[in-house]
């Protein structure tokens, strides 16, 4: 009977499975830090310190952000086309393999937009006084300056929870190793039987 402790990955899909997990673990940290950590911090600067600030957070954590949803759901699905399609592994990886680079329409049609208007209220703001407390008088409490970050941090979260669900998704897959192990000939035996 093969057992659960000697059945290997073949090593290309190990390989594959590992730096998928690894590559959407890193961007649901980063994601997650950032509205969890940053954003927080941000907001409690004056408004033209706090969009430049953003601005910032947003250039150096964008970099990473969709090569890294598009690596590693390239590299999930890639591990999913060498699974059973009736398997749960395999629905939970093409899950996953969906679930992660979705980010990357969710940030261009909810996210850009914000970070527009983000990016002008910065260069409106860069030349003025971090004194000047009426330096958004007249505008909308909805469409300051921090009231957009806290609305950008609420948005880049759910952005984390759906990499939060493909990374779950993934691991699960991972763990799950009832499609590699052979249970064909496992009985079980009662009374006198079980001794053989």
């Amino acid at each position: 009977m093969a057992s659960l402790f000697n059945q290997k990955t073949p090593p290309g899909l190990f390989i594959a499975q590992a730096l998928g997990i690894t590559a959407s673990g890193y961007l649901l940290g980063q994601d997650a830090g950032l509205s969890l950590n940053a954003v927080p911090a941000v907001m409690q600067a004056p408004a033209p310190l706090a969009a430049k600030q953003w601005f910032t957070v947003l250039t150096n954590s964008g970099f990473y952000g969709k090569p890294l949803a598009i690596f590693s759901g390239l590299a999930t699905a890639y591990v999913a086309y060498h699974q059973d399609p009736s398997s749960l592994p395999f629905k939970l990886n093409v899950a996953a393999a969906i679930l992660i680079p979705s980010i990357v329409p969710f940030t261009f049609a909810f996210i850009v937009p914000l970070n527009n208007k983000l990016e002008a209220r910065m260069r409106q703001l860069e030349s003025t006084s971090l004194e000047d407390k009426a330096v958004e008088a007249g505008v909308a409490e909805v469409e300051t300056t921090h009231a957009l970050i806290d609305k950008w941090g609420v948005l880049n979260l759910a952005r984390a929870g759906l990499i939060a669900a493909g990374v779950l998704c993934t691991v699960v897959a991972a763990l799950d190793k009832r499609e590699v192990v052979g249970f064909g000939g496992v009985a079980l035996r009662s009374g006198a039987n079980r001794l053989g």
